[in-house]
């Protein structure tokens, strides 16, 4: 199976995804990324529509539109579409972090942190996982080499 890719002079390549995602765009990627096999619009909509009202061409419009924008990748499988997630989750939460610290804490991601940790919404489990993290970064392994 081969997943639908945009075509280049170089060949099949994806394109970056364009655009931020809404939460119900969010939504189905997170199952997608969940998915081994992929889904097809279908399947997101029954998932979906377990949960609360939704119409079918809503779902739709939706797939569609983060296929166009390059969020998804599509395959044909016994006649139907069935789509994954273009990128991986890792990425996309980076770059929907990135721009919500642009948007809202000009560009400065320690003052959104700030602003995170003064609401006291992080446990101490979250806050040990962020000094870990913090002490990783500052390790030699992590230090970009001089020129």
């Amino acid at each position: 199976m081969v997943w639908r890719m945009v075509m280049s002079k170089e060949g099949f390549v994806m394109g970056d995804p364009e655009g931020s995602l809404t939460p119900a765009q969010f939504e189905i990627l997170q199952m997608l990324w969940d998915s081994a096999e992929g889904m097809s619009a279908a399947e997101i909509w029954e998932r979906i529509r377990a949960e609360r009202e939704v119409s079918r061409t809503t779902v739709s419009n939706l797939v569609d539109r983060l296929e166009k924008r390059n969020w998804l990748l599509r395959r044909k499988v016994d006649g139907v579409f069935r789509y994954a997630a273009a990128i991986e989750r890792e990425a996309t939460e980076g770059k929907l972090a990135a721009e919500f610290a642009g948007d809202f804490f000009n560009g400065s991601a320690s003052n959104m942190l700030l602003s995170l940790l003064g609401t006291n919404r992080i446990s101490r489990d979250e806050l040990k996982r962020l000094k870990s993290i913090l002490d990783d970064s500052k390790s030699p392994k992590n230090q970009s080499p001089k020129k």
